[in-house]
């Protein structure tokens, strides 16, 4: 499988995603804060949202590649040695390396499911209880020994395309450290997705304050530019790492990587909740933090260059940067619309975070009228896939809405909005059409 991703609009021609299964089943009220959550999801409506989204990206022309199914595949061809290192992986991680024997001896789909949706203390005939399964039995219930990963549909983050390779991410938290082992040995081992990788996180133990960057905080805007979100879960220091080490060395068209210096808040967790791009020179963002304005302070950008060290761009907004790289026509459509109660509220569910399927021609959850409409003033027409449509009448639809300039693709986000992620968020593109 070829990785080409030299954009953020250009027609998209494959796709990685995941369907939430039972990890977001085995989360209740009080895993939340641990498990990055603010509400546990219902999980049928979760699944149907996530259906709906998969139908329109394949309606669209793109191949949308499930994460689950090349997990399996990776599973079944990886040798014995490959597979044990993986699981004595991710439960070192869990904190749980006493059940690795009996889960290498457990059949691939059993396995694949155990490293999603983790398993129980039940389900395993570990001899001898153990300190950890004694003190978890303790707590009632029914304790699990491998906790479940929810976080995995946003599958934007554990790994990032860029240009002709998939990067391996550091996570910022130990919720979530498990995504990249199981998303980098999938891309690895499963024989229909072999992708070159770079990278690789391999280090257990690590100081997480200073080592970690996520796939939501990088925009691959051009050939010459990304722009990377210095954020509550991607650091200085690995930007700088990653910059030095895996993205100016082995792409000679690289000039410039800019950081934008944004406030450790979850609100804004990643780049992509405040900006995204949608056309050619049009974007969607959080205007208090990306634009300038009377009532409010945007964030300050700094440039990393070629064997120069980093710099801020002096008095220079978000969108100053874009236009002074993509030209002066870059426009920003204000996520909200323009009433500053809007901007906020719909930052929150996911206004600022629409995924393009080609330029103009975009995803986003339908509750976040106020954007959809200031998207309209820019030539957006909405076609709002609904649940209760056939699948057939749903990609008619989509076909309709390609075959003009600029198109809005809503669908209903309640349960996933919640999650905090939107469309960008859910999506790891694979290979785009140049933008020319």
């Amino acid at each position: 499988m070829s990785i080409d991703v030299r954009n953020e609009v250009g027609r998209l021609r494959r796709v990685l995603i995941h369907r939430p299964g039972d990890e977001i089943v085995r989360m209740t009220q009080h895993d939340l804060h641990g498990m990055l959550f603010d509400d546990i999801l219902a999980p049928t409506e979760t699944q149907r949202e996530h259906d709906v989204m998969a139908e329109i990206i394949r309606a669209a022309g793109a191949e949308v590649v499930l994460f689950e199914e090349l997990l399996l595949q990776a599973l079944d061809c990886a040798g014995t040695d490959e597979v044990r290192a993986l699981v004595e992986a991710a439960c070192e991680r869990a904190g749980a390396p006493g059940i690795v024997d009996e889960l290498v001896a457990w059949p691939t789909p059993r396995l694949a499911h155990a490293m999603i949706a983790g398993c129980y203390w039940d389900e395993l005939g570990v001899r001898g209880r153990g300190l950890t399964r004694l003190r978890d039995e303790l707590g009632g219930g029914r304790p699990m020994a491998l906790r479940p990963i929810p976080n995995l549909m946003f599958m934007r983050d554990p790994c990032i395309s860029v240009y002709d390779r998939v990067l391996v991410a550091r996570m910022a938290t130990g919720a979530r450290a498990r995504e990249p082992l199981l998303v980098s040995f999938a891309l690895r081992f499963a024989p229909s997705a072999t992708a070159p990788l770079e990278f690789a996180e391999d280090d257990v133990v690590r100081d997480a304050a200073f080592r970690s960057l996520e796939g939501g905080d990088v925009l691959v805007l051009s050939p010459k530019i990304l722009m990377i979100g210095c954020s509550e879960r991607s650091t200085p220091q690995t930007i700088e790492r990653l910059a030095d080490e895996a993205l100016f060395p082995d792409h000679p068209e690289l000039e410039s990587i800019y950081a934008v210096m944004m406030p450790k808040m979850r609100s804004v967790m990643h780049l992509d909740t405040i900006l995204t791009q949608i056309d050619s020179s049009l974007f969607l963002g959080h205007a208090p933090l990306v634009s300038a304005g009377a009532h409010h302070e945007p964030l300050p950008v700094a440039r990393l260059g070629r064997d120069r060290p980093a710099e801020l761009v002096d008095g220079a907004t978000v969108l100053d940067v874009l236009r002074e790289e993509l030209g002066s026509q870059v426009a920003l459509v204000p996520c909200g619309g323009d009433d500053p109660l809007f901007q906020e509220r719909e930052q929150w569910t996911d206004g600022a975070n629409a995924v393009a399927l080609a330029p103009g021609q975009i995803l986003l959850y339908a509750r976040n009228t106020h954007t959809v409409a200031k998207l309209g003033e820019h030539g957006f027409g909405e076609v709002r896939m609904s649940a209760v449509l056939s699948a057939e009448h749903r990609a008619e639809l989509v076909r309709g809405g390609m075959a003009r300039q600029r198109t809005v693709y809503t669908f209903t986000g309640s349960e996933l909005s919640r999650a905090r992620g939107g469309g960008r968020c859910l999506t790891m593109p694979l290979e785009r059409d140049a933008i020319t």
